[in-house]
């Protein structure tokens, strides 16, 4: 099942404080890109196109790298990645959990990702 992708604007530094901690209840997905690129918009129409994620799983940002240049380094800085576009940047728990750039990005591996860190997640409640 296809789902569309409802991306909200990160646009400061507080939205982005925000999100890393909302991230505790449900994970959030922050899509880098450069609408002026091929490359990004390329990577942002694979995404749209092969879509599954379902918008109750995951919350979705978008951060306009040139625009927002200060806020797409200090996102980058904050993961503890390099800064690149396009790239997405799953957040759970309140950390990074995933990472991906250029080519790279696929909607198979964001919901491989999902996975893991849900079964991880239930695993770690049985031990408490």
């Amino acid at each position: 099942m296809s789902y569309p992708l409802n991306w909200k604007s990160l646009s400061t530094l507080a939205e982005f404080d925000q999100i890393v901690e909302n991230s505790k209840e449900k994970p959030a997905l922050i899509f880098k890109h450069r609408p002026s690129s091929t490359e990004s918009t390329h990577a942002l129409e694979q995404l749209e196109r092969d879509w599954t994620i379902s918008p109750e799983d995951l919350d979705l940002y978008m951060l306009d790298v040139m625009k927002e240049k200060n806020i797409s380094e200090a996102v980058t800085e904050s993961a503890g990645v390099i800064n690149e576009y396009p790239q997405v940047l799953l957040f759970a728990d309140g950390v990074t959990m995933y990472d991906e750039s250029r080519e790279m990005i696929s909607v198979k591996k964001i919901k491989l990702a999902l996975k893991i860190i849900n079964r991880t997640f239930k695993w770690m409640e049985t031990r408490v």
